[in-house]
């Protein structure tokens, strides 16, 4: 049983108790201020050597094996034609790769125009080539596409996927576009420009995230975090709001993707509701809010009157429709687009940088010819976007996203909401650590000293204080020190590497020195001694252990 405490005496336990406050309030103060700026030039590090690693990729010396790894499933060209990957180099050669993995090296034009009959003997002399480039080959290299035979039909692979190279104009002035719908196509101008448009392109849209806004000014102010369900359909209703509280509604559907429809004039985004004269809201605020609020928000720009959408969102159709769930798993950015394209337009996506943490994405018209024939999934989603436009003539759209850098970011998280720069900073610097553990522990010793038995009545208060102590000192005390404990215990490590040989030394001559100290130790204590003190064998010594005999 403990002794009561005297007035104004604090007893251990709750010293105990007042350390781990002053501890932790100290942890998290000191960890505000360091671990920003730790984590500041380490996740730029990181996201350098990212964006090195993705340059070296697209454009380096593995950027061909990428191609040939892509072409070959490919199905083979009928009738004699070939198939190629290739590669333009900087001293002007040419790197071609069939679909059976075989490299010919060409040095000139001629050597060009023939390395569809070497890689592929049994293909006719003027058959369909079909060549994938790399896309440093376009935009390093472009001048050296002159020399592939006349015909050719080009295609850039990017990642994993291909696009058809469609050109426009002649010689210096000749633009570049690669395919990636039917009715979409991405100018290639600039690499950066054109990976943000093509990674948003390929955006998948989560049917669950997906909202669909119709701006009545009698609607609601706000928002629901979750779309309202039709009982009967099992389909989302069209989310009404009130364009005036659109900007300030955003904060509830963090991460979710609006679409709304309007008329873009002057920086106003213009709406016609159900009844009464148009209303306009300045599209600036809007995509403000959407960045304060992290919400994608796809403009939808109507060539006519912008009559705002009515029904049901046809991202949550639960009715049968042949093919529509396969295509709802598959769709993209893309595929909704291309849909509200139409047959026999062509939009060019034009994608640029808003701040490091978003992007812009505008489609405009632009005067390519139409792809022949239809594809499936395009078909699918323009039978449904009348649902959710109400049969306005779409004109282009301009969206505010999140980038792709960002996206990537939140994707490499292994806690939500905490930046992983933050969180990859906080692993190496536990890892540098433990390097240092033998001086951090000295020093946390110092702040925390190691809890008596003696102050707690129990065993159980007694291990949850060393228990709380331990998680201090390894979950936030090490990390905090790595910068100062890891140097200096890498230098005694080093200092004491180099002082063993001395050591050694040492221990050497004292041990030689032992027995010679130990004789000269015996001789002068003989010396010392008188000759009455010395044994001799007529007078043995007497012994001390039994005296009582």
């Amino acid at each position: 049983m403990r002794n009561p405490a005297r007035p104004g005496q604090v007893i251990p336990a709750r010293r105990s108790a007042l350390r781990v406050m002053g501890a932790t309030l100290a942890a998290v103060v000191v960890m505000g201020v360091v671990a920003p700026s730790q984590a500041g030039w380490l996740s730029k590090l990181i996201e350098g050597a990212e964006r090195a690693g993705a340059r070296t990729a697209a454009h380096g010396l593995h950027a061909l094996d990428g191609a040939a790894r892509h072409i070959k499933n490919l199905p083979r060209q009928a009738e004699g034609g070939a198939v190629l990957a290739a590669q333009a180099m900087p001293e002007g050669h040419w790197r071609f790769v069939n679909q059976a993995g075989e490299t010919f090296t060409a040095g000139t034009p001629e050597e060009v125009r023939r390395a569809g009959s070497v890689l592929v003997p049994e293909a006719k002399a003027n058959a369909h080539l079909v060549v994938y480039v790399t896309e440093d080959t376009i935009f390093s290299y472009r001048a050296a596409l002159h020399d592939l035979p006349k015909g050719t039909e080009l295609h850039v692979v990017v990642g994993t996927d291909s696009y058809r190279v469609l050109r426009r104009g002649a010689g210096a002035g000749e633009q570049f576009y690669a395919e990636i719908s039917r009715g979409l196509v991405v100018r290639m101008s600039d690499a950066k420009a054109f990976a943000e448009a093509v990674w948003q392109l390929a955006r998948p849209l989560n049917k669950a995230n997906v909202r669909v806004l119709a701006l009545e000014p009698d609607g609601p102010s706000v928002l629901a975090s979750a779309p309202r369900i039709d009982p009967a359909s099992g389909r989302a209703l069209i989310d009404v709001i009130d364009p005036a509280s659109l900007a300030g509604a955003m904060r509830a559907v963090r991460g979710q993707t609006l679409l709304v429809t309007g008329r873009i004039e002057g920086g106003l985004l213009h709406v016609q509701p159900a009844s009464g004269a148009e209303r306009s809201v300045p599209l600036g605020e809007l995509f403000k809010a959407a960045e304060e609020g992290d919400v994608n928000l796809i403009v939808l720009r109507a060539a006519s009157t912008p009559r705002q959408p009515g029904g049901r969102n046809w991202f949550w159709q639960k009715i049968q429709v042949k093919g529509l769930d396969e295509a709802l798993q598959r769709a993209r950015l893309a595929d909704f687009l291309d849909g509200l394209a139409g047959p026999g337009r062509r939009f060019e996506a034009v994608a640029a940088p808003s701040g490091r943490l978003r992007a812009t994405l505008e489609l405009e018209p632009v005067d390519l010819p139409a792809a022949t024939g239809s594809r499936p999934l395009g078909d699918i989603v323009s039978d449904m976007v009348a649902d959710i436009t109400g049969n306005i003539v779409f004109a282009g759209a301009r969206a505010n996203m999140q980038s792709s850098e960002r996206q990537r970011e939140i994707d490499t998280r292994i806690i939500p909401g905490v930046p992983s720069g933050l969180q990859i900073s906080y692993l190496i610097f536990f890892a540098f650590g433990l390097l240092g553990v033998p001086i951090s522990r000295r020093w946390w010793q110092r702040i925390w000293p190691p809890e008596s038995r003696s102050e707690y009545a129990g065993a159980l208060g007694y291990r949850l204080a060393r228990l709380v102590r331990g998680g201090a000192f390894l979950l936030v005390f090490l990390p905090l020190t790595a910068p100062a404990s890891m140097p200096l215990a890498l230098l005694k490590q080093v200092w004491d590497m180099l002082m063993a040989p001395v050591r050694a030394w040492r221990w050497l001559a004292s041990w030689g020195r032992g027995p010679a100290r130990q004789v000269q130790a015996g001789a002068r204590r003989a010396a010392d001694a008188g000759p009455g003190d010395w044994p001799t064998l007529d007078r043995p010594a007497v012994s001390n252990r039994f005296p009582n005999r």
